[in-house]
């Protein structure tokens, strides 16, 4: 029975418009046939009044329970209104009968929909299962499942998927050529990437959802930051995977207020006053999660694959800042590059550098907006999509960034790297949310 009351609930909600304008129109005409029947009537009956007209045709259409219509009407235009006032008199009931009918059926169809989406959307976030990588040996979550893969083995069209996509927040729907340059001739290849939406990380720290995204404090004095994992391919799964396996906290920018006016988080232009929520939000929380001086700012943001490096770091600001670099910690930081570059390089032949392919950064920037080079150390990574889009394996080189990461710049007592058993026997990640 409620279900039936919440379908009439919601057919009439969807029809309102519809039948309020159907009856503003019945009223017009009424008010129209009312003083072209009051000019015929009253030019052959003296007695007959305005008020006579005026009730005439509601009285019709309620079936005269006031007996006001029992006296037949003596012109002949008279009597072609009562002709029109008849036929008027069904569709006043026939119209928002029909509406109520349509919307109904429309209703029926949506809560079909509906349900049909909640069943994409468990069978989409199954084809999210962690997986074991054979290096790490670590269970993970895919970056991203194909869409055609999708539409192949779980029988769902691309209507299907894109409907899920948008009404569900915990997926995005991603073209990997976003990720290549023109050089490479680059061909649409539809993908989806599933945001954590789960309320806790599997080392039991929580993950506060916010209007901008995620965040994760876990008292580290590193915060991995992601300004821009709403707009660019795999860097937040880069990032949160970093951010997990060092024990770092993490602030990601997962939501667009606007898809058609994205406004940036990593080069914030305008007055704060003017800024909109969620980024206000985003801001204080880096903020408050690094006041310390000896505190870090890591921010990852993509780079496209026209350099010879595939990572950039960037600690220099510009003379407006007043700032030579965004650390504090100089010795620290050339330590760390130093120590990071070699590993890259080592391990997987990616090469690293300086300042050197990507400018200064300004006043703008979200690392010197939060503090860095006066209140803590901030540092801008930029990672080719080469490794963050296109390396057959991003696992192994997350845990050698993290190990790298943590051994340098970590504060005592958690700079050294160790394996969480849950790693393996569960897996890590996001991607076991069953609502």
């Amino acid at each position: 029975m409620y279900s039936g009351i919440r379908l009439f609930k919601t057919a009439f909600m969807n029809t309102r418009r519809q039948i309020c304008v159907s009856g503003i129109f019945l009223v017009a005409i009424t008010c129209v046939l009312t003083v072209i029947l009051y000019l015929a009537e009253s030019r052959v009956d003296p007695n007959f009044s305005f008020w006579d007209a005026f009730i005439w045709p509601y009285e019709k259409y309620l079936g005269d329970p006031g007996k006001v219509v029992d006296d037949p009407l003596i012109s002949p235009i008279g009597k072609f209104i009562a002709t029109l006032v008849g036929i008027m008199g069904v569709a006043i009931f026939a119209v928002p009968a029909g509406l109520i009918g349509s919307g109904l059926t429309d209703a029926m169809d949506e809560e079909k929909r509906e349900k049909e989406l909640d069943e994409y959307r468990v069978r989409m976030r199954k084809s999210f299962r962690r997986v074991l990588n054979k290096k790490t040996q670590y269970r993970v979550v895919p970056r991203r499942v194909p869409v055609i893969s999708l539409q192949a083995k779980k029988g769902m069209s691309e209507k299907d998927i894109i409907d899920t996509v948008s009404k569900f927040k915990e997926f995005r729907l991603r073209n990997l050529a976003a990720s290549q340059v023109a050089s490479e001739h680059p061909q649409d290849r539809l993908v989806i990437e599933m945001l954590p939406l789960d309320e806790q990380t599997v080392d039991g720290y929580i993950i506060e959802h916010t209007d901008y995204g995620i965040k994760i404090n876990r008292h580290s004095n590193i915060t991995i930051i992601t300004p821009s994992a709403a707009t660019e391919n795999s860097i937040g799964h880069i990032g949160y995977y970093l951010a997990q396996f060092g024990g770092f906290n993490y602030v990601s920018r997962e939501f667009l207020t606007d898809v058609d006016e994205p406004v940036s988080y990593y080069k914030i232009e305008g007055e704060r006053k003017e800024w909109e929520k969620p980024l206000q939000k985003f801001v204080d929380d880096i903020r408050q999660l690094s006041e310390d001086s000896q505190h870090w700012n890591i921010i990852l943001v993509s780079s496209d694959n026209v350099y010879e490096t595939q990572f950039h770091f960037v600690h220099r600001a510009k003379e407006e800042t007043g700032l030579s670099h965004t650390t504090l910690d100089e010795d620290w930081f050339l330590e760390l590059y130093a120590a990071f570059s070699e590993k890259m390089k080592a391990e997987y032949e990616y090469l690293s550098d300086m300042d050197q392919e990507y400018k200064p950064v300004g006043n703008k920037n979200i690392g010197v907006i939060t503090g860095g080079g006066t209140k803590n150390n901030a540092i801008t990574l930029r990672i080719s999509y080469s490794v963050t889009t296109w390396s057959s394996s991003s696992a192994p080189i997350i845990v050698d960034m993290a190990k790298v990461i943590k051994q340098y710049v970590e504060k005592p007592g958690r700079s050294t790297f160790e394996d969480e058993p849950s790693w393996k026997d569960v897996g890590c990640g996001y991607g076991t949310n069953k609502n």
